[in-house]
């Protein structure tokens, strides 16, 4: 028999009840069924809400291409059919974001997620990634998942299961740049128009947004289970760029101006998109992140004095010296013949572009197509007069000495957080971060910080890694550097009965937390709570939360299956559970922030 359970907020008011399975659906919140309805009659005239939403952002700069348009459907993705059938129906596996049970107190994600955003710690990057490399360090055996081997790692990351082009909450966008430069993109809106900070993700080498694969974990971290919107930017290596262009390049000169050119759009008053900006941060990966590096150091002369253009910058296993990266992709062996191959697929029709790759020798692809890029290069595709560069630096046709921009990078004030593994077969550490951490590379800043993770090859942080531990740290850190952006707290206080749960909550903790994906026409979600006493009994229960009180607005009258995969992602990062003792009985509080 289900038990009836009172809840009351922070202050006291139990106007709201909460009731078990059994009457889950009698009180699911009058506003979400109310919102529902309305959706239900404007989804009936052919239009989606969502879309509805999201299309009130558009500009001549940022554009939301019909899905019929040659733009998208020439672009099914770039991964060969039976690689993409063993990806997406073999070994694909949904992650749930299901943290590790019981933590030691001194482990748990939050607590050190509280203390990146201390005061005391959060203007300085130093310390911020000291105290990163401390808590890898003090609890290594409890926040790795001891899956370590490369094959492994690599593996599990092109699996997972996600569909962004079927995701009500994402759209993809076409931003319009200087040069006659088309950049394609993921845009992930929350649905209310609340401002937020928004994360620019550049991805990474060969990367587009109709297929990507690796950086699909980000997007459920930074996204689905982060309180931010995010705009996910295809890497210029990517087939649709070479396919939508007429000019390419590639490196973190071209991309970092390309990210300041995107900064200003969001920020820019006139663009609709602006009225739900707070702040801007840039997010890199692999190949992205060089151009994340240099944009960091562009930030500094294209921001206003009283306001950064962009407030922080994080980078994960990046590119930091491109010519010997690339050359050291392209010097033999069995790794780079596999590296040429992989080069072959994802661009094809760069040959098309480039008249001088129509022959090579064997295994010589990625090689030729670099030196006819460096060859043929006149210049940043998208610089214009009103990017200011910093002192001594000019846009060239030198294509090395315009990415080799480390000797300019001087007073970087705004924090640069790299997160990097010592076995990276892709961008080796000893060419790249390393060149930082161990001062080989001397660079005139101290708002630069590398941390180095002791488990996972190249980007594969999530699979070693407990995923709430790498979703708080990402989430914090942008927090910590978003500085009028304020979270409000909502929570549920369930009185438990002193007949049934007096004896056993004294000492009591929750040892785990079981989110169940909600169906596709609820409109709560069901949570399973196992606690434990001293004496080690155990003892369960379930309640469901009103999904109108989370931190998403959903407009469609029925959930569709990425929305209850991102719900339970969400729930498993944000819900926090525990045993309190009460006036008349214990109590459970279940709390959570969205938004404000």
């Amino acid at each position: 028999m289900e038990q009836k359970l009172r809840v009351t907020g922070e202050k006291g008011d139990d106007s709201l009840v909460l009731f078990g399975q059994d009457e889950a659906m009698l009180r699911s919140g009058i506003l979400f069924i109310l919102m529902q309805a309305f959706c239900l009659t404007v989804y009936a005239e052919g239009s989606s809400p969502q879309r509805q939403f999201m299309e009130q952002f558009q500009s001549s700069r940022l554009s939301f291409p019909d899905e019929k348009a040659p733009i998208l459907m020439d672009a099914s993705g770039r991964y060969p059919f039976l690689l993409n059938i063993l990806f997406q129906n073999v070994l694909s596996w949904v992650p749930t974001g299901e943290p590790a049970p019981m933590m030691t107190p001194g482990c748990v994600p939050d607590v050190w997620a509280e203390r990146l955003q201390d005061p005391r710690v959060r203007d300085s990057v130093l310390l911020q990634g000291a105290l990163v490399q401390k808590y890898l360090q003090d609890c290594r055996t409890e926040v790795t998942t001891g899956s370590t081997g490369g094959v492994v790692n690599m593996t599990r990351m092109l699996t997972m299961k996600y569909d962004p082009q079927e995701h009500p909450f994402l759209r993809r966008v076409v931003v319009n740049l200087p040069g006659n430069i088309k950049l394609k993109g993921i845009l992930g809106l929350k649905g209310d128009r609340k401002r937020r900070p928004m994360v620019i993700v550049r991805l990474g080498i060969f990367s587009n947004i109709e297929d990507f694969k690796p950086e699909r974990a980000w997007m459920m971290m930074l996204f689905e289970q982060s309180p931010f919107n995010v705009l996910f930017l295809e890497n210029m290596t990517s087939g649709d760029f070479v396919q939508n262009n007429s000019q390419f390049s590639f490196g973190g000169y071209d991309e970092g101006i390309q990210n300041i050119l995107v900064a200003q759009l969001l920020k820019n008053p006139q663009e609709p998109i602006s009225n739900i900006v707070e702040s801007v941060h840039v997010f890199g990966v692999s190949l992205g992140g060089h151009g994340v590096l240099f944009s960091s150091l562009l930030n500094e002369t294209n921001s206003a004095k009283a306001s950064p253009l962009i407030q922080s910058f994080m980078a994960l296993c990046p590119v930091v010296n491109l010519q010997e990266t690339m050359q050291n992709l392209t010097q033999g062996g069995i790794f780079s013949a596999f590296v040429d191959i992989w080069s072959r697929q994802r661009l094809k029709g760069l040959d098309e572009k480039l008249s001088g790759l129509s022959q090579y020798d064997n295994f010589s692809y990625l090689k030729k197509a670099i030196s006819e890029i460096t060859r043929t290069y006149t210049g940043g595709l998208s610089y214009i007069s009103s990017i200011r560069l910093p002192a001594g630096m000019k846009d060239g046709q030198d294509f090395w000495a315009e990415n080799n921009f480390w000797k300019y990078y001087k007073n970087v004030k705004q924090p640069v957080l790299i997160f990097a593994t010592k076995m990276d077969p892709a961008v080796p550490f000893e060419l790249n971060s390393g060149l930082l951490q161990n001062k080989i590379l001397k660079v005139d800043s101290k708002n630069i910080r590398v941390v180095e993770f002791p488990e996972g090859y190249h980007c594969t942080l999530p699979i070693p890694y407990d995923w709430k531990v790498l979703t708080s740290l990402f989430q914090s850190y942008i927090l910590s550097h978003s500085p009028h952006f304020q979270l409000e707290t909502k929570s549920l206080t369930l009185d438990l009965g002193e007949e049934e749960w007096g004896s056993f909550a004294a000492g009591a903790d929750v040892l785990k937390v079981q989110v169940s994906e909600p169906d596709s026409d609820e409109s709560f979600v069901k949570i399973e709570i196992v606690a434990r006493n001293k004496t080690g009994e155990e003892k369960s229960m379930s309640l469901s939360l009103p999904l109108s009180d989370f931190d998403f607005r959903f407009y469609s009258p029925e959930l569709t299956d990425s929305e209850t995969e991102m719900i339970r992602r969400w729930a498993n990062q944000n819900l926090k559970v525990e045993i309190l003792p009460g006036k008349k009985s214990p109590q459970l509080k279940v709390s959570w922030a969205i938004a404000r």
